[in-house]
């Protein structure tokens, strides 16, 4: 089942749209060598419980702006006399009666509107949640790629002191060198061998947490590029800072629950004030 994101902030009118698969343009970043680390991170959005629990619960919240902005149902009610009422027209038999409550002016609006920031709150934790995830994701990641590059740098350093130690065995038996010559290069050996089991098994813990933030197969083979790709900071460290100030999403969060109770206010206010009741009463009258 694929799960799809709604990459738009709600509105008044965001309840009556369908989800909008837009998922890839959440990522800023450049193809080619980087295009292994984009799908991982669309497979953690597709897969992980976590965020599909965040954007679960802001669609529901979502869901509710367009319920209590409605009007409340229209009362319909039929009424049949058993014995007729006896009118100066005609004996009345049955009675037909429909009536539609209007609250007082303002009072659906605002109740929208306390919903409506109650799904914006919920959308800015999705988004902090997303953010934490791909952050997790990207450091696994990297860190993938430079122990892979130690194990590789390791085993051929294992393999050049491989032979400096066939070399000093040859020196030995030959008598050009002495015993603690080659044992010396035994030591350098069993050292970088035993770096090399602490990488591996580095790589296998890595792995294994990067599997679990994608939500995969175990099995699945992690693809590292030769080179990590270079990205240049266009931004000033001010530009930076006021945008981190601007975007972060638990202080808009916070906003949005803080204009979610202002209207909420409002609202009650409004609930207390008279309503209007449209109604049509029809009446069958029998022959008299």
């Amino acid at each position: 089942m694929n799960f799809n994101y709604k990459n738009i902030r709600p509105s008044s009118t965001s309840g009556k749209s369908g989800i909008m698969v837009l998922f890839m343009a959440l990522f800023g970043f450049a193809l080619n060598a980087q295009t292994n680390l984009n799908t991982y991170l669309y497979t953690a959005g597709q897969n992980n419980p976590g965020l599909k629990a965040k954007f679960s619960s802001y669609h529901a919240s979502l869901e509710k702006v367009p319920q209590v902005g409605s009007l409340p149902n229209m009362n319909v009610t039929f009424g049949y006399f058993v014995s007729p009422i006896e009118t100066r027209v005609g004996p009345q038999q049955a009675k037909l009666s429909v009536s539609q409550m209007f609250p007082w002016f303002g009072t659906l609006s605002n109740t929208e509107d306390v919903y409506l920031e109650r799904a914006k709150a919920d959308y800015e934790l999705f988004e902090d949640a997303k953010t934490k995830l791909f952050f997790d994701i990207k450091s696994a990641y990297y860190n993938i790629y430079f122990v892979q590059k130690g194990i590789a740098i390791t085993r051929e350093n294992i393999a050049i002191l491989n032979t400096f130690q066939q070399l000093a065995l040859i020196k030995v038996e030959t008598g050009k060198a002495s015993v603690v010559d080659k044992l010396r290069v035994d030591m350098e050996v069993n050292e970088l061998e035993n770096k090399l089991a602490y990488l591996l098994d580095s790589k296998w813990v890595l792995e294994t947490e990067f599997h679990q933030l994608i939500n995969d197969s175990l099995t699945t083979e992690i693809i590292t590029p030769d080179s990590l790709w270079e990205e240049s900071l266009m931004l000033s460290k001010e530009s930076i800072m006021d945008s981190i100030a601007t975007n972060n999403h638990l202080i808009k969060q916070i906003e949005h629950k803080i204009t979610s109770w202002e209207s909420q206010e409002i609202a009650a206010k409004k609930v207390g004030g008279p309503q209007i009741i449209v109604g049509l009463d029809y009446a069958f009258i029998g022959k008299s």
